[in-house]
């Protein structure tokens, strides 16, 4: 094998074994929450040394940015999942897919709670980083919000009139209460049936073409 072969092989390696120390740290802190684990934990759950994890991570909270671009990653698969790249090409498209995403949203806190749990109620409590690190990963649904509103606007199933950008955050906001909503689980007396009609109504009457 040639030296550029294995300089692959070891950049592929490394690459797999610094995913490997990502994966564990995101099952320890979905379980078990950030502050009550230490690098050892992650090391051990990874099946790796100590030192192993100081090769790819300076401590715990430089492993953590990761750990929500993980989240944010798994967020968009589970909730876009395979129509991301798909734009409604009408209103009733547009209602259709925004009700699927919202019973997503059910979908991921019933099957990853921690998950929901970590982003909405515990990351913004761990330092500024993290809200600056989430709010760069929300800027990536913002763009593709963005986009999906320019584009019902030129189909001319929502308003032309509208700031696409206040546009693409009311979607994002839609999503946020929606996973609020799941994680209340009906406490509130609200149903996912009833989430999910209220929000699509909303949605369809504030960014709508007027008749």
């Amino acid at each position: 094998m040639s030296e550029l072969g294995r300089d692959a092989r070891r950049a592929d390696r490394a690459e797999q074994r610094r995913a490997e120390l990502i994966y564990a740290a995101y099952g320890l802190v979905m379980k078990q929450g950030f502050r009550s684990i230490g690098v050892d934990d992650i090391a051990s759950a990874a099946g790796v040394s100590h030192g192993t994890f100081y090769n790819y991570f300076d401590n715990k909270r430089d492993i953590l940015d990761a750990v929500i671009d993980h989240c944010f990653d798994q967020i968009r698969e589970r909730l876009l999942g395979p129509e991301a790249e798909v734009v409604p090409d009408s209103m009733g498209a547009f209602r259709a897919r925004y009700a699927r995403v919202i019973d997503r949203c059910y979908d991921l806190v019933a099957t990853e709670p921690g998950l929901v749990n970590f982003l909405l109620l515990e990351a913004s409590s761990i330092d500024d980083r993290v809200i600056d690190r989430c709010l760069r990963n929300a800027r990536r649904f913002g763009a593709q919000a963005v986009e999906q509103v320019s584009q019902g606007m030129k189909c001319g199933f929502l308003d032309a009139g509208l700031d696409a950008d206040i546009a693409g955050e009311v979607l994002l906001s839609v999503l946020v209460s929606a996973l609020f909503s799941a994680l209340r689980a009906g406490a509130d007396g609200l149903t996912q049936e009833r989430v999910r009609l209220q929000l699509t109504e909303f949605l369809c009457t504030a960014l709508g073409a007027p008749d």
